[in-house]
């Protein structure tokens, strides 16, 4: 999968664009969870783009190789930044309508881009979403205390990286050597905008802030599309618990289940989550789109 590098509102973007030989007019946009990059979709995207379907992943600003943003305000209510953003980016692509797929942070990301603008979603996968509930793992709640930033980038190293990988996967030894040394390569430097976006919209006590939290949540009806909720049932990350409150939120949601799966469902299952994933995209598709 070839990158390139786009300007979108000012940020240097990193986008991996794949269009198949003959293309459906029904996009996919990936989004990855908090420290990820584009390629944490790699084990997904030739069975989507098979399919007939172009699919866009991109390095979201701060993670990956895409530049970071400048007084953002990640989850504000009425001037939040990434839902402007990525249609965006949709329009520097040529993108219209899309169905948006997001993983644990790029979950919240998504729910949010679909109720801000549901016309042009065609339908939302969450997968492991974070921040549509309160509860949040100690890890992550940690970093919003001050100095801790600074602290995990000074105390990183190789045998730290592996351990914060293994630790979404329920089998460590599914977790491909090339996602590791993306890890190695991209970790590091993500760890800034990480603290940035839970210091904005996470307490160390309480987990997500329900000031931030509330609003968005209330907005759930605004997205009346289809949609599929996807967990693995051993998530360390974010417990498949969570999962009932999600179906909450979105009441029409399918909720699927993948046994013997950690939270990067999409690269220790990814047969399983395609077993569920193109079916829901097949059945969510504009009528007269069918596969070449």
């Amino acid at each position: 999968m070839n990158a390139r590098t786009i300007a979108v509102d000012g940020l240097r973007t990193r986008v991996i664009d794949v269009a198949p030989e003959r293309e459906i007019d029904d996009p996919v946009l990936l989004l990855h969870g908090l420290g990820g990059w584009a390629e944490n979709w790699r084990e997904i995207v030739p069975a989507i783009v098979e399919g007939g379907r172009r699919v866009v992943a991109l390095d979201l600003p701060g993670f990956g190789a895409s530049e970071r943003p400048r007084r953002a305000r990640y989850f504000d209510p009425d001037d939040p930044f990434y839902p402007p953003f990525l249609f965006h980016v949709l329009d520097a692509l040529g993108i219209e309508r899309v169905h948006v797929v997001g993983h644990s942070f790029g979950g919240s990301v998504a729910y949010m881009t679909a109720v801000w603008r549901p016309e042009r979603v065609r339908s939302l996968t969450l997968i492991a979403p974070g921040g549509l509930v309160a509860d949040l793992a100690a890890s992550f709640r940690i970093l919003t205390l001050p100095g801790v930033g600074l602290l995990a980038r000074i105390a990183r190293s190789d045998a730290t990286t592996r351990e914060a990988l293994y630790a979404c996967f329920h089998d460590p030894a599914r977790c491909p050597e090339d996602v590791l040394d993306e890890a190695r390569r991209y970790g590091a430097p993500a760890i800034g905008e990480m603290v940035r976006v839970l210091r904005s919209s996470v307490s160390f006590r309480r987990g997500v802030k329900e000031k931030v939290r509330r609003p968005w949540v209330e907005r759930h009806a605004r997205y009346a599309g289809p949609a599929l909720v996807v967990w693995g049932v051993e998530d360390r990350v974010l417990p498949s618990r969570q999962a009932r409150d999600v179906r909450e939120i979105a009441p029409r949601a399918r909720v699927e289940l993948i046994p013997s799966c950690g939270h990067l469902v999409m690269i220790e299952r990814p047969r399983e989550l395609l077993g569920v994933l193109l079916p829901f995209l097949d059945a969510s598709a504009p009528v007269g789109a069918a596969a070449p």
